[in-house]
């Protein structure tokens, strides 16, 4: 019951959360660390899925390598998640010292893990769309690199993929917002301060990101 109420609250009132979640410079990690890690282990089993499609479109001496290749998919996407962690909130730790924010990087390194949150819940709902139109499609394999790009590029911009990232990206800026609420926090920033240290790098991962699901 507990831990649903702090999920509930940094969920729904990130500002009541983070209040009683980031004392001292050195607050308990063991929840962000948890966030982070099912992070990493949703991209890993999404990573690993869109692999064996891939794969299926190889010619049979390439293919013949498909569990070595999920599985670097797989641990790749899981590291990843790590090392979006730390990067991101690198970055939060240093626009928001550019805007005055005060306090240790851990403070900071745990805002980042919390508010990553729901971008979990994103990718989970967005990972259950990815199967069930890739498990519908007619993959066929194709022996030209040219034509296997063109066969993911097809796979990747249907209806159901731009469905897939417009709902990453609502999560995305669900995360955003708790983000900022625990940038004040974190750092004693102003309201305005948070909301420029989130959201000039929030605005380029999202360009990054989505772009390619609009062309």
């Amino acid at each position: 019951m507990g831990i649903m109420m702090n999920i509930a609250d940094l969920l729904l009132r990130p500002a009541a959360f983070f209040s009683g979640h980031l004392e001292g410079d050195k607050p308990d990690m063991k929840m962000p660390l948890a966030i982070v890690l099912l992070s990493g282990i949703v991209g890993a089993i999404s990573a690993a899925y869109v692999s064996s499609v891939t794969m299926a479109m190889m010619p049979s001496e390439v293919s013949e390598m498909g569990t070595m290749l999920l599985g670097i998919g797989a641990v790749a996407a899981f590291i990843g998640a790590l090392i979006f962690w730390v990067i991101i909130a690198a970055v939060f730790h240093g626009i928001s010292a550019l805007r005055g924010g005060k306090g240790d990087f851990q403070r900071t390194l745990a805002v980042a893990g919390y508010g990553s949150l729901p971008m979990v819940f994103g990718s989970i709902i967005s990972s259950i769309i990815i199967y069930f139109s890739l498990s519908g499609a007619t993959i066929r394999p194709v022996s030209d690199p040219m034509q296997i790009s063109a066969a993911v590029t097809d796979l990747m911009s249907g209806p159901s993929m731009m469905m897939a990232g417009v709902i990453s990206l609502v999560f995305v800026l669900w995360s955003a917002n708790i983000w900022v609420f625990g940038m004040q926090q974190a750092r004693g920033l102003s309201g305005k301060d948070a909301l420029i240290t989130v959201g000039i790098p929030v605005i380029i991962y999202c360009l990054i990101t989505f772009l390619p699901y609009i062309g």
